[in-house]
């Protein structure tokens, strides 16, 4: 009964987890044809806000299904006693899509969300804020941290790379020299970059901090270079 379960849920996350990469892929595409804000990170997550809940509602539309848009900066909430803070403000991932789990055995684990967080990569925009770096160890950190807990109770997260300057091969030859150094334990990155505006990688990491124990980090990067 308890392995049927598990494959209940693991079939149930895994619909989850292809919609909303479906749904951040369109989003994304429609950033990278509009020429969008590259002030930073933020803004450009705003802009794409507003493309989110549009594709949501067309593929709620054409699909007959409803389709939750996803919640900018919402905070992790606690569901047993023992998580609570007295009131202080929480870690915010950039996005969150909730998942209701219909096979839970406990409150505890009645929803559960896919984390996203969303970086720039490309050249440093300061000798303190370098940004290949920082998606490394404010970005891909965060899924293993005991104060961020990206990724709680969840089989996977996805972190999105906002490619703003260089080429994709480069960005990928610093972020896994900057893994190489912050998260030595962590396998290698691999993407295979043959054109278009969105590359998909796969990590599956052995975690420390955070459960479940194995987690897979989705990257997907979007080219928003201008040209």
């Amino acid at each position: 009964m308890a392995r049927h379960l598990l494959s209940s849920f693991t079939d149930l996350w895994m619909q989850h987890e292809r919609l909303y990469l479906e749904v951040f892929s369109a989003a994304l595409l429609k950033l990278a044809e509009q020429v969008p804000s590259l002030a930073n990170e933020d803004a450009i997550s705003e802009e794409l806000c507003v493309l989110l809940n549009q594709v949501c509602f067309e593929m709620g539309k054409y699909r007959n299904v409803e389709v939750r848009v996803p919640v900018w900066e919402r905070p992790i909430q606690p569901v047993v006693w023992e998580e609570l803070k007295g009131g202080k403000i929480r870690k915010r991932p950039d996005f969150c899509c909730s998942c209701l789990n219909r096979f839970a055995l406990s409150a505890e684990e009645h929803e559960i969300s896919l984390h996203i967080e969303c970086k720039q990569l490309g050249e440093p925009t300061s000798s303190s804020w370098v940004l290949n770096e920082n998606y490394v160890k404010n970005g891909i950190k965060r899924f293993d941290s005991a104060t961020h807990e990206y990724g709680k109770r969840a089989p996977s997260g996805l972190i999105i790379g906002y490619l703003v300057n260089m080429t994709p091969e480069t960005v990928l030859a610093e972020v896994s020299g900057h893994q190489k150094k912050h998260l030595p334990d962590n396998p290698d990155i691999e993407f295979e970059f043959r054109g278009g505006k969105l590359f998909t990688s796969r990590h599956s990491l052995t975690r420390k901090y955070v459960i479940p124990e194995r987690f897979d980090l989705v990257h997907l990067w979007a080219d928003l270079r201008i040209s």
